[in-house]
């Protein structure tokens, strides 16, 4: 709660945290389709997939099969099209370039891609009878955006031996080999990942069968984050030398996100985890590791390394809270890198007659406008570039015990600096005032109109660094609405 009586000067609080640098939109690694899991325990996934309808064994053709054999030994070969050379001149017109648009790039990517087996749709289980041993079941699907998936082969009759292989399908007819799950006997197979858009082939092959039968499908949660697959402590996302944060999501009770800093400088590093505005936060836990366990750190605090030996990896994990029901769709926002340090601010107003201290305590005084800047970097003085600095104004406390602040945001360039200016507008003024004033080499009284506020400055995307906090909560502003010079 904010004094309303005091009005003293707020002390600048430069406080040791760390905020985002900036959103890893354009930063995300290229996805390659990555290895997946073979499961005896559904885990990735968890979805009971709608019934779908009898499919027939495929028929391979002779050069289907060498082509999966060579992508299962590891050989993918390119489909080679042979384009027609002519001898003859051939003249060019130059002029306008015109940029196809997006929808006749899609459609020509669509057209060119003919699938070698049958489409089937995802989430769909289909049922296979009549197979005997030997036999060979090939169909594609499609991943319109990057998904968690689980492959699943279940049912089968007694007797009956599958196995289950996912391909990937670059489009230009070079296949990849995903996974395998060959489990003994009759026991269901899975294969889980997490896997980006594109072309992929069931392939499942009868060890043993006698007009055996089975079912297969895919599930497909669509619902994750650009930073998966981080599932596991060696699968974590790395993020760069910055300091940043990422808006991520779990998309089951069982998903649990890890990402690692590295200090390359042995800057301190710091970490807090939020949420979108949307009050979820009690959603997840958030913990550290200490090199022998993970540590929780509690909602609302903020947890930070002071320095650390240079190549440090700092590890962290988000998960569910098993106490609270998950939504998927809820986002949580992570702040995870370079400890920041203010180095420098500054809040000045415009030209005034200031009201003096032994009137007044208003460290700050201005009648149209303010200026500020404010100078950042991480404990080794390395500049931080992409924060966010917010200069926090409230030019008018009034008698509720809430602040109205407006905020005014910058971005840091390379120098670690940012820099801007508020218009305060007019004002009529609550209080005045009356004092002798000499800066001008003679003395006058003023009549000075005026409001008290005040101002802060903090970093948008993580709390508790700048100036003011919990206790000084800001710098006294008077907002100068208008000034005369009385006898």
């Amino acid at each position: 709660m904010k004094s309303k009586k005091a009005f003293m000067l707020g002390a600048a609080m430069a406080a040791s945290c760390f905020v985002s640098a900036f959103a890893l939109a354009e930063q995300y690694p290229s996805q390659t389709p990555a290895k997946l899991s073979a499961q005896a325990v559904k885990r990735a996934v968890d979805q009971v997939l709608k019934i779908g309808g009898q499919v027939d064994p495929s028929k391979l053709a002779t050069e289907i099969k060498q082509k999966l054999k060579a992508a299962k030994a590891g050989k993918a070969r390119a489909v080679a099209s042979k384009a027609a050379v002519s001898s003859a001149p051939m003249d060019t017109v130059v002029g306008e370039l015109k940029k196809p648009n997006e929808k006749q790039l899609q459609g020509a990517a669509i057209a060119a891609f003919a699938p070698l087996f049958p489409t089937l749709d995802i989430n769909t289980l289909y049922n296979v009878t009549g197979v005997e041993t030997g036999a060979e079941v090939a169909y594609h699907f499609n991943l319109a955006q990057s998904a968690r998936i689980q492959l699943q082969l279940l049912n089968q009759s007694a007797g009956t031996n599958m196995s289950l292989s996912l391909f990937h399908d670059d489009g230009q007819g070079n296949l990849t080999l995903l996974g395998t799950s060959d489990n003994a006997g009759s026991a269901d197979e899975y294969l889980n990942g997490v896997m980006p858009a594109g072309d992929y082939y069931w392939y499942m092959v009868a060890n043993t069968a006698s007009n055996g039968q089975f079912s297969f499908g895919v599930a497909v949660d669509s619902n994750i984050d650009a930073f998966e697959p981080n599932d596991t402590a060696q699968t974590a996302f790395a993020l760069p030398d910055a300091l940043n944060q990422v808006a991520g999501n779990l998309d089951s009770v069982n998903d649990v996100d890890y990402f690692d800093f590295t200090s390359l400088r042995g800057q301190g590093v710091g970490m807090f985890l939020g949420d979108d505005g949307e009050g979820t936060r009690n959603q997840w836990i958030f913990e550290r590791f200490d090199g022998n366990n993970w540590v929780v750190i509690q909602p609302n605090n903020t947890s930070t390394y002071p320095s650390l030996t240079p190549g440090y990896t700092v590890k962290v994990r988000v998960r569910a809270n098993p106490a609270v029901a998950l939504n998927p769709q809820a986002r949580y926002i992570l702040s995870f890198g370079s400890a920041p340090r203010l180095n420098q601010n500054n809040v000045n107003g415009d030209n005034v007659v200031r009201i003096p201290s032994s009137i007044m305590q208003l460290a700050t005084q201005a009648a149209r406008s303010l200026s500020w800047s404010t100078q950042w970097s991480d404990s080794t003085g390395e500049p931080l570039r992409g924060v966010t600095p917010v200069l926090r104004v409230d030019k008018r406390f009034d008698d509720t015990i809430n602040y109205h602040w407006v905020d005014y945001e910058a971005k840091t360039g390379i120098t670690g600096a940012a820099s801007g200016s508020v218009d305060l507008g007019t004002c009529s003024g609550d209080l005045n005032v009356v004092y002798p004033d000499s800066s001008s080499g003679q003395t006058y009284n003023w009549r000075t109109w005026f409001n008290m506020g005040g101002w802060r400055i903090e970093l948008k995307e993580f709390p508790g660094v700048g100036v003011g906090g919990n206790i000084t909560q800001y710098v006294s502003l008077g907002h100068i609405c208008s000034q005369t010079i009385v006898r």
